[in-house]
Parts: structure tokens; sequence; C-alpha cells
């Protein structure tokens, strides 16, 4: 598999499982069970715990492909840590690339 499609892939899974345990999991937790007490939650947070390391070598590889600036390689892997971002990002730099 390329860089781009690896990078592709692992940005949208980032984003669904942050989006699920932003949008999903921690308003069940604290209005819901209003506590500590694990629930299906668990499994979101420890499927992101190993995504996201994935995402951010995914996107170190696909940076040293197109010969990225560190500020603009350091913005993207940011951008897996807010709800949502990394699908934008995916998106601008598809057209920015022109993939």
């Amino acid at each position: 598999m390329s860089e781009w499609k690896h990078y592709r892939v692992m940005a949208f899974l980032v984003g669904i499982v942050l989006a699920v345990l932003v949008f999903f999991a921690m308003p069940y937790k604290y209005i819901v069970l209003a506590g500590d007490e694990p629930g299906w939650y668990a499994p979101a947070w420890q499927a992101h715990g190993l995504l996201f390391p994935l995402y951010v070598i995914t996107t170190f590889r696909l940076s040293l492909a197109r010969r990225w600036s560190m500020t603009k390689t350091v913005l993207i892997m940011i951008a897996g840590t807010v709800p949502l971002m990394s699908f934008v990002t995916e998106r601008r730099l598809a057209a920015e690339e022109g993939v």
C-alpha cells in the first residue's frame, strides 16, 4: 500500500474512533453513568491508544516521501487529536497534493 493510501486509511480510522469517543462515549460516561464505571467505551479508548501512534508514524512516513516541512508534519499529526479534524486535513491534503 502506498504511503498516501495508508495515510488516508489511518486518518479515517483515527477520525472515526475519536469522534465516537468524544461525541458518544464521553457524554454516556459522564451524563448517563455519572462516574467511572467501565463500559462499552473502554475498548474504543484502547483502539484510539493503538491507532494514534500508527497515525503519527504513517504521517511521518508520508511527510518524508512528500518532503514536507517539520511544521506541516507536526500540524498534520496534531490534527489527529481534534475530533473530525483528521477528515478535514485529509481532504485538504488530497486537494493540495492533487491526489
